[in-house]
């Protein structure tokens, strides 16, 4: 998989990490609001009893690390196929080992100093890589794939033992790079001189704090845990204490004002303006957190993050609120207090706390609110305009009269709509229909022999995916289209895979010698490089060779992407077949660049019309002439007749394929093929 592939895979699974923490961080955002609300009530003398808002505050802040963690671990061993609940606990052990996230003292008191999300998703990201690394390994499994009794024990309790060793490994590694990290830092000179940090001085350490802040925002990690626990790691501050910063009641009331970014007047200008009206429903979630500086929902609700659009607003506002309010303090405007103040409490009157009261406070905060929004308002304008297209359409063709034309085009969205309706609905219809059918029953693999044109032997085998029901029914692949249409392509053939592996091994058990076998692959699973080289890695194990079948369309379309697999695919020793080829995506030159080793003729080049014999002869002809000239073997698949292959043989096919030369046939089946020296008698 291409480098730039990679990392928005990795940053779409961080984002998917922290959307997933988003309820968890309003609920208990909510809590601590109500909390606060409560107290002040309290004073007003109406006796209601608080819920503990300051302990929710601290626990969340405490806790969040972890949250991360918890969610990553998750998503990670989703996607590399891991058992979640055990890789869930173990990534759990190396986490709380690996980041220092509690010490126990020996009278068992507990204690945090390392609560930074970055820490968390390093030693997380660490572990699972170890975890899947050790996995794969079939000597350091206690239950092994190629042991017969494996059928015999739960499938719960093999993936449950299978991971004792690669866990003990994982944590093992976790332990042994948290040490040799220790004990780096303690021979560095400025250990060894006895040399301590200190705090820089306050408006640089400020100009930090928020670069590493809107920096970890826009790859999705929650930037102000971020450079707080990056401040707290480096001066050894407990989490439990007040602030990170010296300028922390600074940064909270003039430079974070809504949130990371400075958002607070995005929702108002998208509410009082008719232009960003498509904004609206986000805008009015968002409002009553942002009164509050919580702004996860807008972040990603609008989106600001992962969006090139908003890059300048985002990381210049913040800059531009704190040289405003230094200055007007320079000018002796107002001063701010160093006493801690609650990052929640709402704008103005957090500038009137911080201030000790001062009025100039309060306008310098507005001043900074009102430049924001003129900073914002261009890019917003600018994003909405991505999504207008169709209404100015609609009024272009209004202006010029072209009544008829807008008529037609309100016709056409309404169809549009419904139609993607129905779409959706059938959809639903047809993948219900499909699980339901595949609830019971097990995916097994079939072969169709590919013979030789010339001697008429098998030369090889093309392995294809069926289902049989809990009634022994075989069913042919139909259920293929839906699945892919789900995103499950890559599940499919990595389970073709293992299925393929689970027949060798059976062969290899039988001394059977077996010709090189056709896999088919789609482009998902050929773009995932981590899968691409489990399977060299497997195939090697077992010494085989394979040939992997790519249809054309797929080939020509995403041949760049491609091009890294298919290259480390062959240098491994394995064939790459073009499938499908002449089914109406061909280009000649595209022959030229293609880095294959096998062309495979569609059937309708391979098999020409009845009323077409001639003229198909001839561009058959043509077309193996050049495959050859070009250093391609030829396939003619869907062989259904004695005159088709009669017919593709004086044409000059290298390999056929196809009913008349043997049906797609079970396991038990293939054995009698594959015991076959002159397959010609049967035909």
């Amino acid at each position: 998989m291409p480098t730039s592939v990679l990392r928005i895979k990795a940053l779409s699974t961080l984002r998917e990490a922290f959307l997933a923490l988003l309820p968890v961080v309003l609920i208990m955002n909510s809590l601590v609001i109500m909390g606060k609300l409560i107290q002040i009530i309290n004073i007003w003398g109406i006796p209601i009893p608080d819920v503990g808002s300051d302990a929710i505050s601290r626990l969340y802040y405490f806790l969040l690390p972890l949250f991360v963690s918890l969610s990553l671990s998750t998503l990670l061993a989703q996607e590399k196929g891991l058992d979640q609940i055990g890789t869930l606990l173990i990534v759990m052990v190396c986490f709380l080992r690996g980041t220092g996230f509690l010490s126990i003292s020996l009278d068992a008191q507990l204690s945090s100093y390392h609560g930074s999300v970055l820490t968390s998703i390093l030693v997380t990201w660490i572990a699972i890589r170890l975890l899947h690394h050790f996995s794969t390994k079939p000597r350091l499994q206690l239950v092994s794939s190629r042991d017969p009794s494996r059928d015999e024990i739960s499938p719960r309790l093999v993936s449950a033992l299978n991971l004792i060793i690669p866990g003990f490994l994982t944590v093992l590694c976790v332990e042994l790079l948290r040490l040799g990290a220790v004990r780096l830092v303690d021979m560095t000179l400025l250990a060894q001189t006895g040399f301590q940090i200190r705090p820089m001085e306050p408006v640089r350490e400020l100009i930090l704090y928020k670069a590493i802040s809107l920096c970890s925002w826009l790859v999705g990690i929650h930037g102000e845990h971020s450079a707080s626990g990056f401040f707290r790691s480096l001066y050894n501050t407990p989490v439990g204490d007040a602030t990170a910063i010296q300028l922390n009641t600074f940064h909270a009331a003039f430079v974070n004002m809504g949130g990371t970014g400075s958002t607070l007047p995005i929702p108002f200008i998208i509410l009082f303006s008719k232009r960003l009206s498509r904004f609206r429903a986000i805008a009015k979630i968002s409002l009553p957190f942002s009164l509050f500086t919580i702004n996860e929902t807008l972040l990603f609700g609008l989106p600001i993050l992962f969006n090139p659009v908003f890059l300048i607003p985002f990381l210049s506002t913040a800059f531009v609120n704190m040289a405003i309010a230094l200055t007007a303090i320079h000018f002796n405007l107002f001063t701010v207090s160093p006493d801690p103040i609650y990052w929640m409490t709402p704008p103005f009157y957090k500038a009137y706390v911080a201030s000790g009261g001062s009025g100039w406070a309060m306008l310098t905060q507005l001043v900074c609110i009102v430049i924001d929004g003129c900073i914002y308002y261009p890019f917003l304008l600018i994003a909405a305009q991505r999504y207008e297209a169709p209404k100015d359409l609609f009024d272009l063709f209004h202006k010029n009269n072209g009544r008829f034309l807008s008529e037609a085009l309100v016709q056409r969205r309404e169809t549009d709509f419904f139609t993607q309706q129905e779409s959706h609905i059938k959809s639903a219809a047809v993948c219900q229909s499909v699980l339901s059918q595949l609830k019971k029953g097990r995916f097994l693999l079939y072969f169709q022999p590919k013979v030789s044109a010339s001697t008429l032997k098998i030369v090889g085998l093309e392995a294809l995916l069926r289902f049989q029901t809990h009634t022994g029914q075989i069913i042919p692949p139909t259920f293929l289209p839906t699945l892919y249409q789900q995103g499950l392509s890559k599940t499919v053939d990595q389970k073709v895979i293992d299925l393929v592996f689970d027949d060798l091994r059976h062969w290899q058990a039988k001394k059977i010698a077996i010709p090189p076998i056709a896999l088919n692959f789609d482009k998902d699973f050929l773009l995932d490089t981590t899968a691409v080289k489990d399977f060299i890695r497997r195939a090697k194990e077992f010494g085989v060779y394979f040939c992997i079948e790519i249809t054309e369309h797929t080939y020509v379309k995403e041949g760049k992407a491609l091009a890294l697999a298919v290259r480390h695919l062959r240098a491994a020793g394995h064939r790459i077949s073009i499938d499908d080829f002449g089914s109406g995506y061909s280009s000649l030159t595209s022959l030229v660049s293609l880095e294959a080793d096998e062309i495979k003729l569609d059937r309708a080049l391979a098999v020409p019309a009845k009323n077409e014999v001639e003229r198909g002869m001839v561009l058959l002809v043509s077309s193996i002439q050049l495959c050859h000239k070009l250093g391609f073997s030829v396939v003619a698949e869907g062989i259904e007749t004695k005159d088709q292959l009669h017919l593709v043989q004086r044409c000059g096919v290298d390999v056929v394929q196809g009913y008349y030369l043997g049906r797609p046939v079970s396991l038990q089946q293939v054995n009698q093929y594959l015991l076959k020296t002159d397959y010609g008698e049967s035909t």
